[in-house]
């Protein structure tokens, strides 16, 4: 198991105030970087009775070795693009943030499971949190997700479009990470949350 870890609102207060500044997409890539890399550390140290470390990018021809002396691997999920971000169709936020990292680490790795930890149940038709009248998506394809064209999204809009794609990687699985027993159930391949499939 390799645990990568995103920025969350942390990270999000942090866009909030580098767009006002005026700075550019490869800036604020950098900023959400250092949000993700700190959390990377916290998870790191509070695993450590249970073999965590903290590793970088550069650390992934490692883990086959961390992996055999029983460590856990915690890595920042923002991918390496850093100053390089392409800059997005609409404002400034990356578009390559850590959904796509951890999805990409997955792929390049051959990984049997990408789980996705959020604080919602999954997909809906709308945000739940701003929207009550909303429905539960329990499995869709990559491709028709991004048909259908929503306004907000539970993962990136590119990891879908990098699904459909992929040569390893055939799905994500989103789950609640606030409802106990969930990660054990997502790892023990049982359907809790909503599954992302590649439908091409």
């Amino acid at each position: 198991m390799i645990i990568t870890t995103g920025g969350g609102t942390r990270s999000r207060h942090v866009y909030a105030i580098a767009i006002e500044l005026g700075m550019p997409t490869g800036i604020i890539s950098k900023l959400g970087q250092s949000t993700s890399e700190q959390n990377a550390l916290m998870i790191s140290m509070l695993l450590m009775p249970c073999g965590g470390v903290k590793i970088s990018h550069d650390d992934i021809p490692k883990l086959g070795h961390y992996l055999s002396s029983g460590c856990i691997p915690v890595m920042h999920g923002m991918p390496p693009y850093g100053y390089w971000e392409h800059p997005p169709e609409d404002g400034r936020i990356p578009s390559n943030r850590t959904d796509v990292g951890t999805f990409m680490l997955a792929e390049v790795i051959g990984a049997k499971q990408c789980i996705m930890i959020k604080d919602v149940d999954g997909l809906y038709t709308d945000n739940p949190k701003s929207n009550p009248d909303v429905k539960f998506i329990p499995k869709i394809g990559a491709k028709e997700l991004l048909e259908l064209d929503q306004d907000d999204l539970v993962v990136e809009r590119i990891l879908l479009e990098l699904l459909c794609r992929t040569q390893s990687l055939k799905q994500v699985q989103i789950i609640n990470g606030l409802t106990e027993g969930n990660i054990t159930k997502a790892l023990n391949g049982e359907h809790v949350g909503t599954i992302i499939y590649q439908d091409v």
